[in-house]
C-alpha cells in the first residue's frame, strides 16, 4: 500500500498578491483626486453664496422690524472685493454672525465685483469696498436710489457663481455661472 503524502498549503494572500492589489488601489485614487478637488471646490463656491444670501436676507429682515432710533437705513452691507470680506453694520440682532471673510470661512473663493453688468462695472466695484443700504420697507438703496445689482463669487479653476439682488424688493437669488 501506498502512502498518500497530502500537502497543505497555508491560507491568505502572497506578497505579490497583496503588492498588486494595493498598486490598483493607489491607481484609482489618484485618478479621484481631480474630481475630489473639483467637488470641494463647488462647495465652497456654493457656500459663499449662500453665506451671502443669508446674511442679505437677515439684514433685510432686521432692516423691517428695526427700531425708528436706527433711521430710515437701519442697516448697511459692504463688499469688499480687494480682501473678499463681507459686513453688515451695524450688527445684526439676535447674535448672529455679521461677517464672513474669504480667508476664514470660504477659502479660495474671491467676491470678483459689484455691479449689474461686469462689461460697464466702475474700477471701484471691482476692486474696492461697495455698500449698500436696506431701507425700513425692504428696499435695497444706495446713494441714487434703489438699484439692483448682482455679486459675482469665483474660484481659481474658474467655477463662477452669482447672487442676483432685486432691490426694489429686497430678494436675493443665486444663479450658476455667468457670460
Amino acid at each position: 500500500m501506498s502512502e498518500r503524502i497530502v500537502t497543505r498549503r497555508n491560507a491568505g494572500f502572497t506578497l505579490i498578491e497583496v503588492m498588486i492589489v494595493c498598486a490598483i488601489i493607489g491607481i484609482l485614487a489618484l485618478m479621484s483626486i481631480p474630481t475630489l478637488q473639483g467637488t470641494i471646490e463647488r462647495y465652497k463656491v456654493r457656500a459663499a453664496t449662500r453665506e451671502f444670501t443669508g446674511l442679505f436676507n437677515r439684514m433685510r429682515a432686521a432692516a423691517v422690524h428695526a427700531p425708528a432710533a436706527l433711521g430710515s437705513t437701519p442697516y448697511q452691507i459692504s463688499i469688499n472685493c480687494g480682501t473678499d470680506n463681507i459686513a453688515v453694520t451695524p450688527a445684526l440682532p439676535g447674535g448672529g454672525r455679521s461677517s464672513y471673510s474669504a480667508a476664514k470661512d470660504f477659502t479660495g473663493v474671491n467676491i470678483y465685483a459689484v455691479e449689474s453688468n461686469l462689461n460697464t462695472a466702475p474700477a471701484a466695484e471691482l476692486t474696492g469696498t461697495v455698500t449698500r443700504g436696506m431701507d425700513r420697507s425692504g428696499s435695497c438703496t444706495m446713494d441714487s436710489g434703489t438699484r439692483n445689482f448682482t455679486v459675482f463669487f469665483a474660484t481659481p479653476r474658474g467655477l463662477r457663481y452669482r447672487v442676483q439682488v432685486y432691490g426694489t424688493i429686497g430678494r436675493a437669488q443665486i444663479v450658476s455661472g455667468w457670460n
